[in-house]
């Protein structure tokens, strides 16, 4: 009989693993988080930052079970309360959580990362968007999926879960892409416990939970919000004909401060201008590389990086080490090569490219969702010859003087875009579904929940000046629809 395994957390303390879960740890598949970091270029500027995905599935998990544990003790203790209410009683059956489904829950929070690349997200958000072919959706969740596959494939598990579970796992990740759970089909009113890892409702969910602990903790900022706590008053309560995850009312302002947890977070790490200038040089490293770069390393039929994720035995190899395999490349006279291995080294050197430019983005009225994708687009080539050609050419500006240039949108806000988070948490008030309304909410919290900005960066060298005339076109932008106000300027 397999043993559980106790490992001590920095940010949960000592975890329990179930035997299935220790074997999943176990494969090369999860190993290979160890060597992807959470966080990205974040370690450039706040050097504790160097956790990994690998640490994080496990703090996903712990939670996962956590909160599955939660809601079957209440659960259980709302149906001994309806003794004497059989119709009741009956109804709140159907919502038990069995012990293989808790199982299911630490596995899925276990495994729901490991399709990320090198980086994390810079591989999926910034690198891979640039390489794709153009109706190319692949995101990190579907190589998730292709990694339990492999996983399951290896180790035994039918003494504990089914295959029919590995389904409903792969489900817990990523929703199926036709939009409907095959899992509990005819059971809707279990669907609640989809929103335990991936929770697409109001994002409150332990996958959330585990990174803003652990991040917070490794960049050294502090933070107020107490998962345990929510843990420990969720309870599911029946909302419209549908039953989710809800909260009781009082307990609005820990969750605001879950929200706002991710604001921070966001403002003073993910998308820190020095962070997001290393981010971007290791992107065109990449980028430059990309065909010299082999997955399995020295295979004969190995696959370049943008390749690498439609093939998993080529994938399993790509990690955060593509950089140390870019160093070591032999030149051979490549111009790409020898230009990745010096963007590369002026990192090392702190030789960084510079925001040199960020202006404010505010609505002129209030566009729809698909327009203002349509008009931030846009702005991405706001510099493309094409676009103004007059000043450029008056100014001589050449096309090397634009490759020098690399804008980027940023986008801060709260989970619900330009809403406030709270509309869509589901809250109750004596075991039943109840609205939190506006009234009931502090008047100090804010109006405006998202902001905008286009950030310009330079990347010249450190003894080398941006072109003062494009510093200053990109502090005078002007649009129909927003208006442009500079909150970073660099004239020299």
């Amino acid at each position: 009989m397999s043993k559980w395994k106790i490992i001590n957390d920095p940010i949960w303390g000592p975890i329990e693993l179930h035997p299935l879960c220790v074997r999943v740890i176990n494969t090369p598949e999860f190993q290979r988080l160890r060597s992807i970091k959470q966080l990205g270029g974040c370690s450039y500027v706040y050097p504790g930052a160097c956790h990994s995905r690998f640490e994080h599935s496990i703090g996903t998990s712990y939670l996962a079970g956590s909160l599955g544990r939660a809601l079957q003790k209440k659960i259980n203790e709302q149906i001994e309360e309806q003794a004497n209410n059989l119709q009741e009683q009956q109804e709140l059956e159907k919502l038990k959580i069995i012990e293989k489904e808790i199982l299911c829950l630490e596995l899925g929070g276990l495994c729901h990362d490991l399709g990320h690349g090198p980086f994390s997200h810079l591989f999926d958000l910034m690198f891979y968007p640039r390489v794709k072919a153009k109706n190319d959706e692949w995101k990190h969740e579907v190589n998730s999926l292709k990694m339990i596959d492999r996983i399951f494939k290896s180790i035994k598990y039918n003494d504990y879960i089914t295959s029919e579970d590995i389904k409903f796992i792969k489900e817990l990740i990523q929703k199926p892409s036709d939009r409907k759970y095959k899992t509990y089909k005819n059971q809707p009113e279990k669907q609640f416990l989809f929103e335990i890892i991936a929770n697409e409702l109001n994002s409150i969910d332990v996958d959330k939970w585990d990174y803003f602990s652990r991040d917070c903790h490794m960049l050294g900022l502090h933070h107020n919000f107490q998962c345990e706590r929510t843990i420990k008053l969720a309870k599911v309560v029946e909302h419209d004909g549908k039953w989710h995850i809800s909260f009781p009312k009082s307990e609005w302002f820990n969750l605001f401060d879950m929200y706002y947890t991710r604001f921070t977070l966001h403002r003073r790490a993910y998308q820190h201008p020095v962070a997001k200038a290393v981010e971007i040089m290791i992107t065109d490293a990449l980028l430059k590389a990309d065909k010299w770069l082999t997955f399995p390393p020295d295979a004969e039929n190995g696959k370049r990086l943008s390749k690498s994720v439609k093939d998993m035995n080529a994938y399993l190899w790509v990690t955060d080490e593509v950089l140390h395999q870019i160093r070591t490349l032999p030149s051979n006279g490549e111009k790409d090569i020898v230009d990745a291995k010096r963007i590369l080294d002026r990192i090392h050197r702190r030789d960084l490219y510079r925001l040199v430019g960020e202006n404010k983005i505010s609505w002129k009225g209030r566009p729809k969702k698909e327009k203002k994708k349509e008009y931030l687009q846009s702005l991405k080539v706001w510099m493309k010859p094409k676009r103004l050609p007059r000043w450029m050419k008056q100014k001589k500006i050449k096309k090397k003087d634009l490759e020098l240039y690399h804008t980027e949108i940023v986008t801060f806000n709260y989970g619900n875009k330009d809403r406030s988070p709270l509309d869509k948490v589901k809250f109750y008030e004596k075991d039943k579904s109840a609205k939190l309304k506006k009234d009931e909410i502090s008047a100090m919290l804010p109006t405006k929940f998202e902001q905008i900005y286009i950030r310009l960066y330079w990347k010249g060298e450190k003894n080398k000046k941006p072109n003062k005339t494009i510093l200053k076109k990109f502090h005078e932008m002007e649009e129909e629809w927003a208006v442009f106000v500079p909150t970073k300027r660099t004239d020299n």
